[in-house]
């Protein structure tokens, strides 16, 4: 009885399969006569957001418990002067056009302040919004103070996720933003005040402008204000716009995070104008890291590389004129030219991460045609306007230190995507 079941399912499977091999095959769209059209893509419009003034917490004394209020007037610096702008405590702005760069919209922002909980020089440039980020520069220890800056551009309400990496715990929270909502959030609670950590943001899916404001404070003195960007994880970069004090007192301090779920080994160098220096760092698993880098004076360009994606960063000191600080972070080369509106007379940092030389144009105030060395970086003194570097491969940062404080300005590329698609029509 079993033989007969067995010979009868190997006849069956066998007729099933010859069955299968007599069916038509499926015919590609060019042999069912189909009509190939191709449609354009049109990208979004382009938009950035601005967070505008500073956040002081507690008030003018520190001693107003649950305070949080805006401070101050930030200048807008624009270069697409047909942006359609929106005030709302910071400024968002959107741009329609098929060929999104920097020329169709770029912009930043500049706060000087002096107040006794809070002072020094405050710039950013302004990025377009994402629906994700890291930032790994949070302080909540004592004398350090950590505000988040969230900003909805989007006609419709949205949450965003808030996941803290501490030294002994991960916490969490969920925030609602409701269309064209700006909200500021002192961030010493969520961190347990712990002097360094790592956040993560991600949103419902639409994107959020975020920013995180950094607040120093010695005794009875302020000793600086920063105003930071979102950064993204990536495995190989290059940090520019590094300068070194001569009378530094305090070396950069590089932070690394390792989002991942193994161990990485980070290898970084720093090079400037007569050596480099070669640093291994293996970075644990969920872990961030501080390490200080025994920099020369002068201008110094850091490159980077790991086997999987981390999140670094690195502070620079100042304490002439005045006593500041900045965060610096990493960022692609530009591929094509680079407009910008400068705040006022500064340095711009031309830096080149690349093998080979390079060969620049930089417009301001006058013209001039200049040539960078294969990993290395030039100064190069500009006046307050209209900004232009024609070339590709290159790294830019506008450096700003006057008696109001010590600040970098790293522009970013600003691009939505738009392409085509090959549609067959039957």
């Amino acid at each position: 009885m079993k033989l007969t079941l067995r010979i009868l399912s190997y006849l069956a499977l066998l007729g099933l399969g010859i069955a299968l091999l007599q069916l038509p095959r499926p015919l590609a769209p060019e042999q069912l006569g189909a009509i190939e059209a191709t449609a354009s893509v049109d990208p979004m419009p382009l938009g950035a957001y601005c967070p505008g003034p500073l956040a002081e917490v507690g008030g003018e004394q520190g001693t107003d418990l649950g305070s949080i209020e805006r401070v101050g007037k930030a200048t807008f610096n624009l270069w697409g002067a047909e942006a359609q702008a929106q005030e709302n405590g910071g400024l968002f702005l959107s741009v329609e056009g098929e060929e999104q760069s920097t020329k169709l919209l770029s912009a930043n922002q500049t706060q000087a302040v002096s107040r006794d909980r809070l002072s020094g020089l405050a710039a950013s440039y302004c990025p377009m919004p994402q629906v994700s980020g890291y930032f790994i520069v949070g302080d909540s220890g004592p004398g350090s103070e950590s505000v988040l800056h969230l900003a909805n551009p989007n006609d419709v309400d949205l949450m965003v996720d808030l996941e803290l990496v501490l030294e002994s715990e991960v916490a969490t929270d969920r925030i609602s933003l409701a269309a064209g909502e700006h909200k500021l959030l002192s961030l010493v609670g969520l961190s347990s005040a712990e002097s360094s950590f790592a956040l993560r943001y991600q949103t419902s899916g639409l994107p959020v402008a975020a920013f995180m404001q950094l607040r120093e404070v010695s005794g009875l003195s302020a000793t600086g204000v920063a105003l930071v960007p979102p950064t993204k994880p990536v495995a190989t970069g290059a940090i520019a716009g590094l300068v070194v004090a001569e009378n530094a007192i305090k070396a950069p301090i590089l932070r690394v995070f390792n989002p991942g779920l193994e161990d990485v080994e980070l290898n970084l160098q720093a090079i400037n104008s007569t050596d480099f220096d070669l640093i291994q760092i293996r970075v644990p698993a969920g872990v961030m890291l501080e390490q200080e880098l025994n920099l020369p004076a002068g201008v110094n360009l850091i490159t980077f590389e790991a086997a999987s994606d981390l999140v670094l960063s690195v502070r620079n000191d100042v304490i002439s004129p005045k006593v500041d600080f900045e965060w610096l972070m990493p960022a692609p080369a530009f591929e094509r030219d680079l407009y910008l509106q400068s705040p006022g007379s500064t340095d711009l940092v031309i830096a080149n991460p690349g093998l080979e030389a390079i060969n620049l144009v930089i417009e301001s105030s006058i013209s001039q045609a200049v040539s960078v060395p294969a990993r290395s970086s030039l100064v190069i003194p500009i006046d307050r306007g209209a900004l232009k570097i024609a070339g590709s491969g290159f790294m830019a940062s506008l450096n700003l230190l006057s008696p109001a404080g010590y600040a970098v300005i790293q522009p970013t590329e600003m691009r939505n995507i738009g392409e085509s698609i090959r549609v067959f029509v039957r």
